[in-house]
């Protein structure tokens, strides 16, 4: 058995959570990376607590925002990458005998536990939620020794330029070297980039005779050379009063967030996963700060210090919309509305009039050129510059967004967005002989070593998911667009899914033949469900192309099985998804629930937390199912204020193996298809509202804004 294996079971069977209230998740030992240890965040800070040595605690700080920001350029990932800070390390006089580490989910603060010859000692984290400062505290009452406590600065370059398969530019030129400094009672550290601006990680310390505490912040800017005053200044100007009341309105915040949805499952170690990707959610990013990138406010040596656009990005958002966190998702949204001159310009010159896309990987500003042209060959070209439907696929995200608020501003943002990203693809199509429209150029299907090809199923079922959602859209508007019969006629007209005896192809003339993690050539299937369950005549079809994709299993990664459990929760086969899931957690999934490939990469473990939530409650094909794939093993399952399409909060109870009770708050009226699997169900409707029951069980809402439905089975 593997050590991270071993480490999850010690983990997991020392777990003291209880869902109520939150408790504490346990991570026993403390380990040397950051995958054995504790954090914080508060979507903008955070810290990452583990051992250096056995005499030294290291305490990783982190800023998401802090990125190199020069000219664009074909080397983005080194020139515009993510910065690492640096760590403080805390050394000992004797060696570390025994460490163990807590995170407390409901005050969201981490702490280590040291034991030495000389005692104890403990250091208690904590990012606090409403102002961008850090607590660390060092607690010796029971510690006998000295410690002494130093800021490490990591060097300003990208991390991508510590892996040997990754070549630095030839032309890069150095930040300058950063700078140690003390003012008043401030040590601080300032780095200045040579694109402008820099960082400065400042801090002080107040003492108490059983407790230091350090407060620690650390300001940004890209322009001007007073940011270092600024970060001072605010951190002076942080005294007793202003932490007192800060720690008051920390606990406040956690205690807001954890009551927007519950969900109770009778399985302890699906429990403290999923709680635990609840927390770190709201550690990685907030309503007001940017966006999650692929490490969050965890930093550590990887290839992958930026946003990746073609999967990425779209899993590690996928849980915040059942999980009634539109505060989370919002800083994608924010994102997305900012760049959206950047989304022009990464199109060719000749379709920037009315078109928009992203490429693979890219900074905060979503310049990411794609050079998909008709006529222009791209056979040497990298492959994120081949991807056409990333940006479609994001707009999944928004879409989502705007059918939970059904917010007029935002339907008219999505709105201009989707039909110009689809008008890209739109450019690039053409018609064969017999009326199919197909794509004319080669795109790249993700992650396939073959993927450059015709009629990629990943773009193709992207499109798809495209054109029916504007149609949708403008028929809200009564179909007033211009480009509506365009539109319908394309969508009606597309070239089907390449496939051949095996199921979904990659592309034409490219089947699927080596192992592959991506699941591009499936998501017709999932997450778009163009081909779903309900289509009896596709369920052969369906089971295959699944279990081919499966069957090659060398490079399947974390997510191939978070994709794979959605799927078989898609297919009512809730035994199959967390048997999918079990493999995952037992194989993938890191002590403290991160995940690496090559380097800290965030998306999985939250990918695996929206096909929980699947388990729980779905939606597609306009019918919203309650309890739709719940596995065998779990008798009692509850949930609270989970948010289903149209905006309606969806609560429900399961108990010894059937479904007792389901309620549904109509936030701002209209339409519900509801599939239960109650055999006999009483409807009440509290408020102004009227229900209908089809001969095929499905129960039709339609109910006024603020309207409440009370539904029981009756014994």
């Amino acid at each position: 058995m593997t050590r991270p294996r071993i480490l999850l079971l010690i983990i997991i069977y020392t777990i003291i959570l209880y869902h109520k209230g939150f408790g504490q998740f346990k991570v026993v030992p403390l380990g040397n990376t950051i995958y054995e240890g504790v954090f914080t965040g508060n979507g903008l800070l955070g810290t990452m607590t583990y051992l250096l040595d056995n005499k030294s605690v290291r305490i990783d700080i982190g800023r998401t925002d802090v990125y190199d920001h020069r000219a664009n350029s074909e080397d983005k990932l080194f020139e515009k990458a993510r910065l690492s800070l640096g760590y403080f390390n805390l050394e000992l006089e004797s060696s570390i005998a025994k460490a163990k580490g807590d995170i407390y989910l409901k005050e969201a603060y981490a702490l280590a536990t040291v034991s030495t010859d000389q005692g104890q000692i403990e250091v208690k984290t904590t990012t606090l939620s409403n102002v961008d400062v850090i607590l660390l505290e060092v607690l010796k009452k029971n510690f006998k020794g000295k410690y002494t406590l130093n800021w490490v600065a990591d060097s300003a370059i990208s991390p991508r330029m510590q892996f040997s398969y990754t070549q630095m530019p030839k032309t890069y030129l150095a930040n300058p070297v950063g700078v140690k400094g003390r003012q008043d009672n401030i040590n601080f550290f300032e780095q200045p980039l040579t694109a402008g601006g820099g960082y400065t990680t400042a801090y002080l310390l107040r003492s108490s005779k059983d407790i230091d505490t350090y407060v620690i912040t650390v300001g940004y800017s890209q322009a001007g050379k007073d940011f270092t005053k600024k970060t001072l200044d605010y951190l002076q100007k942080f005294d007793e009063r202003k932490i007192t009341k800060a720690l008051a309105e920390h606990l406040q915040w956690w205690d807001n967030y954890y009551n927007a949805s519950t969900l109770e499952l009778p399985d302890e170690v699906y429990q403290s996963f999923y709680d635990m990707q609840l927390y770190k959610l709201a550690s990685a990013t907030r309503s007001d700060k940017p966006a999650m990138d692929l490490q969050g406010p965890w930093t550590s040596p990887t290839p992958w210090p930026a946003y990746w656009l073609n999967l990425n990005m779209q899993l590690a958002y996928s849980p915040t919309f059942k999980a009634n966190h539109l505060d989370i998702a919002h800083s994608l949204i924010q994102m997305i509305d900012r760049n959206k001159e950047n989304l022009r310009s990464n199109v060719p010159v000749p379709y920037r009039y009315n078109s928009i896309a992203v490429g693979r990987s890219s900074a905060a500003d979503l310049w990411s050129p794609v050079l998909l042209q008709k006529g222009v060959s791209l056979e040497k070209a990298a492959d994120g510059e081949k991807e056409l439907g990333n940006l479609l696929w994001l707009l999944h995200s928004y879409y989502q967004f705007y059918r939970a608020t059904l917010s007029q501003e935002v339907y008219d943002r999505l709105f201009v967005l989707l039909k110009e990203a689809v008008n890209y693809h739109l450019h690039l199509l053409e018609k064969d002989q017999t009326g199919k429209y197909y794509i004319a150029v080669k795109t790249y299907s993700p992650e396939y070593s073959k993927g450059f090809a015709y009629n990629t199923n990943y773009d193709l079922s992207i499109l798809r998911w495209g054109l029916k959602t504007l149609l949708e859209l403008d028929n809200e508007r009564a179909g007033k667009d211009s480009l509506h019969a365009t539109w319908k006629d394309v969508l009606l007209h597309l070239v089907a899914y390449p496939q051949d005896s095996n199921g979904f192809m990659i592309a034409k003339d490219v089947p699927y033949d080596e192992s592959h993690r991506h699941y591009s050539h499936l998501m017709m299937i999932y997450p778009f469900y163009d081909v779903n369950w309900d289509q009896t005549e596709n369920r052969g079809l369906i089971e295959k192309s699944i279990a081919h994709w499966q069957s090659k299993k060398q490079w399947l990664q974390g997510y191939s099985f978070t994709g794979a459990a959605s799927m078989y929760a898609m297919m009512g086969r809730g035994d199959s998804a967390l048997a999918s899931l079990d493999v995952l957690l037992n194989k993938y999934i890191k002590p403290n629930t991160l995940y690496a490939e090559s380097g800290p990469v965030i998306e999985t473990p939250l990918a695996a937390m929206a096909s929980i939530q699947e388990l729980c409650i779905q939606y597609w094909n306009g019918i919203l199912r309650v309890f739709p794939a719940v596995p065998g093993r779990w008798k009692d399952v509850s949930f609270s204020h989970f948010l289903a399409d149209g905006g309606h909060l969806i609560s429900a109870r399961r108990q010894n193996g059937a479904t007792l009770a389901v309620e549904v708050k109509s936030q701002y009226g209209g339409s519900l298809k509801l599939k239960l699997d109650m055999a006999n169900p009483s409807v009440k409707i509290h408020g102004k509202g009227r229900y209908t029951r089809q001969l095929d069980g499905l129960i039709t809402l339609k109910l006024k804004e603020g309207s409440t439905v009370a539904i029981r089975e009756n014994d």
